[in-house]
Formats: C-alpha cells, structure tokens, sequence
C-alpha cells in the first residue's frame, strides 16, 4: 500500500492508517491515490513542453501589447489635425522608441533564462530572479505614455512560477506572534552570528510594525521579505529537531517571493541583502540541491558589491561616534557597517560555493582592501539585541570575523593547491607553499582559544539553545575539513600521497571529522544541507581512500619499507565503527534532502570492501601458519620514481625515517610472514580497489548535473590512477579509463 497523497508530498513517513498519523496530528484530510495508473512522462518531454509552453505565452503577449500599441498610435494619428502633427508626432516617436526597446530587452532576457533549458537554475525562483535583476537596471520607473498596458516579463511567467506578485491575502497567512518570535529569536541566536548582514534592530522593529499595523505586511515589500524569509532560514534550522512534526520552511519563503519582484527592482543594498537572505536560505535547505542556483546569486551579488563600491575601504569613510546621543551619526555609521558586513557575508559565501562546486571564485583576496568589522563597534551595530547562552555582542563580531578569516583561508587553499595552473612551481616550491598555508590555518585554530568557548566534551550532547557556531566543536571540525583541502590529491601535488605523513593526516583528519559530524548529529546541531553532504562524503572517501592505499602497500611492502603506509594498521573494530558513524550521518542527510540518496549507497559499497580488506590482514597477522602453503607471486616493485622531484623524494625519505624507528614493534614477526608467504602478497586486487571501480561511475556522475570539478572527482580519479598503476592485471583498461578521466595513468 502506498503513502498518503499528503505524506507523499511532503516526503514523510506515512503508517497507511485511515487517517495516517502525520494527518491525524495536523488534523487534515488524509487522502489516498492510485498513483500507478498515472501516466508516466519523461522529465525531459515535460520540460520540453513547458518551454515551448512559455515561450509560446510570452510570445502571444508581446504579440497582443504590440497590436494595442499601434492600434492606439493609429488611433492618435486619425484624430490628430494638421496644425498639430508637428507637436504630436515628436512626442509620440520616443515613448514608441521606448516600448520597442523594452520589447527587445524583454526578449533578450526570455532567451537568456531559457537558453540552456533551465537544467542549470535548480532553484525555483531563479530564472525570475535574473529577469527582475534586469529590469531594475533598465526599467527602474514605469512609462507615463501607455495605451495598453505593456508586456510584463513578470506575467510571462505567473503561470509556471508560483511566486508572482504579493496577493492582498498574504497577511492573512502569517503565523501566530508567539511562534514568528521564537523563530526570530532562533535566527539571531544562530544563522545571524555566521551572516549579519541584517540590523538587528532592523529584524525586531519589521516583527513589530508586521503584528501591530495590519497594512504594514501589505506595503513595505522590503520588511515583509525579510521578515518572512528570517521566519523561513530559521523554520529550516529548527527542523532538524522535529523535522516530520514541523511545517516545512516553503511556506514562509513562498509569501517571501511573492515580493522579490518589487524588492529587487529598488536595486541598491536591499537587493543585495535580499539575495544574501536566498543564499542564507538555500545553504540551509534540505529540500533539493540548490548550489548551481546559489552559485549564480552568490555571483550577481558579488557583481553587486563591486558596483557598490564595497570592496574599497575609501567607501566607509565614517568613524564611530564618540558619544550615542548624536543620533544622525550613530545611523550613518550603522549603515556604513551593514554594508562592511554585507560585503564580508558574500565574500564568506562565495567561498563555501567555490569550494563545493570547484569553480574559480567571483572574489579574489588581491581585488580587495576593505577591513574586518571591528568588535568594539558594536554597542551600536547589536543595540537592542540581548545576550544569549553566554554569547555576548562583543563575541558575536569575533566568531564572525573568526569564521570568515577560516573561508578567506580556503580560499587561499583553492587558488594555491586546487587550481588549474602550476605557474611554473617546482615540487619544492608547492611543498612550502602547502607548509605555509598549514601554518597559517594552525594558527587560525589558536586563536579560537580567544574565542572563549565551553572545552569539548563529545561525552554528552551538546545543549540545544547553544548555537554550534558557538562550540569548540564547530571550529575542530572545519578545522580537520581544511586539513583534507591540504592534503588531499590535487592538480598541484597529485602524488602527495606517496608520502606517509600526508597519508597519516589524511586518515586522522578524516576520522576526526566523522567523528565530529556524528557528534554534530547527535546533538541535532549539524546541518541537513547539500554543504553538509558534500563535505561529509568526501571526509568518508577519504577516509577509506587512506586504509585502501595502506592495505594496498601492505600487501605490496614490507616493514623495512614504509612509503605509503599508515603509522599503524588499522584495527577491524575501528573501521567498522568509523564507516559506521560516516554511514549513519551520510544517511540522516541525505534522507532529509531529495537529490543524490544513493552516495551513502556508494560509501556503504566501500566500507564494506575496505572492511573485508581489513579483516583478511588481521586474520593473517593472526594465524600466518595457515596461508604459507597458497600460491606465492613475485612482489610487485614499486612504479619508477623518475617523474618525481628531487625535492619530493628527500621530503619522502625524511618523513619516514622516524615512523619505521618508532613504529618497528607493531609490525613484528608476523610482518615478515604477509610480505613473503602469505597469500595477502599476491597479485589479486584488493576488495575495495575492485569495487571503487564498480563505482567510479558514480563517483564521476554524482553532481554531474551541475557540470563542476569537485573534490570527489579529483580524489577518485587518483585513486584509478595509481590502482591502475601497479596491477598487471587491469593496467591497460584502468590507463584507458584514467586518460579519459584526464589524470595519467601513473599519477600517485
């Protein structure tokens, strides 16, 4: 039996009760349908008629307000006299001039926004979002001169976009004051300490005049945005406690883009706030995948700085008031600070997004000369705002200053190790490079001892009304995220991983990062985002990228020889345990968000080939009698290192020396045993190698979609390209497919 109609549209869990219990609770109509004898379309035959569809609408519009046009001219031109053709007809051939020029912008942007198809704006409201971004440029003040009323690009699409314009019942939609309080409480206590890019002050006046003056809602576009789509972020951020209890956040932002219309043709910073306030919302949406529409706003908004002058100090000229009794300065300078702090928040989102989706970033470090806010600033950027949890104002600029010091960082990673070109850079010189930014992040995790935050305790949950953004927690975690940016393979250094002391920090940050996700969840304070799943996936490949490269030079080594290696060998427990946690949280994410729920399939795919790797290395450290008398081949030498550096091979040989003289009596005897008589040294492949390339298809395609260059990629394509370097077997095919893949075939 399947779901309820209402359970099946919000993706809940349905007990196929009449009524079921979800509706029972919300106390709705609990309907059920016959959904297989409904047709079936494919998605692309769908999306084709509903383009030609709007095309097909627009086109009838434009056609009917150019007939009304020049039926009114016509009509001008039968009533005008002689003696007043000369006064007329100059008039008339500019507001017609006009009309045909808007008509011709009107196109241009219908072509823009459908050209590839839409495949590429995920988001709902984008393709509306760019054609209003357009007209506040070009039609900022309507024409006085109208028979008709012109072709609206916004009418063009009120029958495929739900969000129109504001319907004059809107108001009556809002929540209770008591529920819309709490979820602006929730907001300031949380999503406002990583991106205050909004006045407090601002936040709490908009809740008021919204429940007091009941025409308020209705005209004030801008505060009634905000206003619900604060109601909105917070909704999403709440959700992960009850999430199939409470209402979903859509219904806020839907009333939300019922104004963005009239908010973004104002142009100026309220429509970069508003577009701040879309990507606030889509990196905490655990609806569908939204980057590649974020990834376009967070770029118009980074467009929108620039023509603002943001990004220069020279445009905040203004000095803090000496004392809060000047009014007219206290306000001019509170503006002035918004716009800093705006500035920063899409400087801080461009690199999440850039990151994420492996794009060049819109905002480059060198582009840029304006400061950080300064925390003793705030009595008048926080004014009204209480203290929460022990997390004053003045703490609230040093967390943020903190986070976006830690995304300007990543993004220095990005430029340095992650891009396309090498720029003449020698191995050594990449080896500094990388040694360089690893002091500097070091330092960045110093400092968060300044921050003053409760000492980790993964023992016991984390307290609900604390913000994660205020734990130490948080910080250890991105901390470990931007260790596997370092060190994990890149364009820069593609066979970094020869070396065991990278090997080791890949392994012990990607543990310590699973570790911290799960604690996160435990906690409900980790969010059920597209960000989250990434980052959470790709420490979960690397963590099995890791064990696979220690088994695999294991087998192929022994203990005199520890290039590669581990400082130890794994335990069976610990991997089990470890994939375990990566898996559960990979699930609680990906369970929450519509698209791509079959990556925990992947990893589950591996864990389990890595586990059984794993536990046939303890059985023959165990009992290394039973497997002397398999088949014995010729161990595999190593591939030639003559494509390496000097550099690179002294570096190799210094970080081994101490390993193999500290870590001598955890191989023992029984070492020598798999290296020369036990069938672990054969030339079969491992578990895990043979079903990483099962799934190295999906690896490949997993955001194919969204046409990017991510981490994921890049990490297994040089995992097939050093399997497919060394096994005799299935070099030929693996070269083959590592070529294509545009990674050689010998990379490391």
């Amino acid at each position: 039996m399947q779901a309820c109609d209402r359970c099946h549209r919000r993706k809940s869990r349905c007990d196929k009760l009449q009524p079921c219990g979800p509706c029972g609770k919300a106390n709705t109509a609990c309907i059920y349908s016959d959904r297989t004898k409904e047709r079936i379309f494919r998605a692309e035959h769908v999306e084709r008629l509903e383009r030609r569809l709007r095309h097909a609408e627009a086109r009838n519009k434009v056609l009917a307000s150019e007939l009304a046009r020049a039926r009114a001219h016509a009509d001008a031109d039968e009533t005008a006299t002689p003696s007043d053709i000369g006064t007329v007809s100059g008039p008339s051939v500019q507001p017609l001039a006009r009309s045909n020029a808007g008509d011709v912008i009107t196109e241009v942007s219908y072509l823009s926004i459908n050209a590839a198809g839409e495949r590429q704006y995920l988001g709902s409201t984008s393709g509306i979002l760019f054609a209003n971004l357009v007209k506040a440029g070009v039609d900022l003040r309507p024409s006085s001169r109208q028979a008709s009323p012109p072709f609206d690009l916004d009418d063009a699409y009120q029958h495929d976009h739900p969000y129109g314009h504001r319907s004059k019942d809107c108001s009556q939609e809002l929540p209770p004051e008591l529920l819309a309080r709490k979820l602006v409480k929730a907001y300031l206590d949380h999503d406002h300490i990583c991106y205050p890019f909004l006045s407090p002050s601002f936040i709490l006046n908009a809740v008021d005049q919204v429940y007091v003056d009941a025409s308020f809602y209705t005209s004030n576009s801008f505060e009634a945005f905000v206003f619900d789509m604060v109601l909105a972020i917070a909704t999403a951020n709440v959700y992960k406690f009850d999430w199939q209890m409470l209402p979903s956040a859509e219904s806020h932002q839907a009333r939300a883009m019922s104004a963005i219309t009239d908010v973004l043709r104002c142009g100026g910073l309220q429509s970069l706030q508003a577009i701040l306030l879309l990507c606030q919302y889509r990196t905490g949406s655990s609806i569908q995948d939204t980057s590649a529409s974020m990834w376009h706003l967070v770029g118009i908004a980074a467009r929108m700085s620039f023509e603002l002058g943001l990004h220069r100090e020279a445009a905040y000229p203004c000095n803090p008031p000496h004392s809060e009794d000047n009014a007219d300065s206290a306000r001019i300078f509170k503006d002035q600070e918004i716009r800093r702090r705006c500035f920063w928040c899409v400087a801080a989102m461009d690199r999440v997004v850039s990151n994420i989706l492996g794009r060049p970033l819109a905002i480059r470090e060198d582009d840029i000369d304006v400061n950080l806010p300064t925390p003793e600033d705030d009595r008048i950027f926080y004014a009204g705002l209480t203290e929460v949890d022990g997390t004053n104002n003045h703490a609230r600029t040093h967390i943020f200053n903190h986070i976006t010091t830690y995304r300007l960082l990543c993004g220095r990673i990005m430029i340095s190790l992650h891009g396309q070109r090498s720029n003449g850079r020698t191995c050594a010189d990449i080896y500094r490079l990388r040694d360089s930014l690893v002091a500097d992040l070091d330092l960045w995790k110093q400092r968060t001892v300044g921050l003053q935050l409760p000492d980790v305790d993964l023992s016991i949950t984390m307290s609900r009304d604390r913000s994660s953004f205020c734990s130490k927690e948080w910080y250890e975690l991105i901390y470990h995220n931007a260790i596997l940016m370092l060190y994990r393979p890149s364009p820069a250094l593609s066979d970094v991983s020869r070396d065991p002391i990278t090997l080791q920090r890949i392994f012990s940050s990607a543990k310590h990062a699973i570790t911290l996700y799960a604690y996160l969840h435990r906690s409900r304070k980790i969010n059920y985002s597209w960000i989250t799943l990434q980052s959470l996936f790709m420490a979960g490949l690397s963590y099995i990228y890791a064990v696979g490269r220690h088994f695999r030079e294991r087998r192929r080594s022994g203990p005199a020889q520890r290039s590669g290696m581990l400082e130890r060998d794994p335990k069976t427990i610990e991997v089990v345990n470890d994939t375990r946690a990566c898996s559960n949280v990979l699930v609680a994410v990906s369970e929450r968000w519509n698209a791509l729920r079959h990556c925990h399939e992947v990893f589950d795919r591996l864990s389990d080939a890595v586990l059984a790797d794993s536990i046939k290395l303890e059985c023959l450290l165990k009992h290394p009698e039973t497997h002397q008398g398999e088949e014995v081949h010729a161990p595999h030498q190593p591939p030639e290192a003559s494509g390496w550096s000097q550099a690179t091979l002294m570096h190799t040989d210094i970080s081994t020396e101490g390993l193999i003289s500290q870590d001598q009596s955890a191989w023992g005897t029984n070492a020598f045993h798999i290296s020369s008589h036990s069938g672990y040294q054969t030339g079969s492949p491992l578990a895990v190698d043979t079903v990483f390339r099962n799934c190295f298809d999906d690896l490949q395609h997993l955001y194919d979609q969204q046409q990017i260059n991510n981490p994921v990629m890049q990490l297994s394509q040089d995992w097939l390209g050093y399997i497919g370097s060394y096994d005799p077997v299935l070099n030929s095919a693996s070269s083959m497919e590592t070529t294509i893949a545009g990674v050689p075939s010998n990379v490391g």
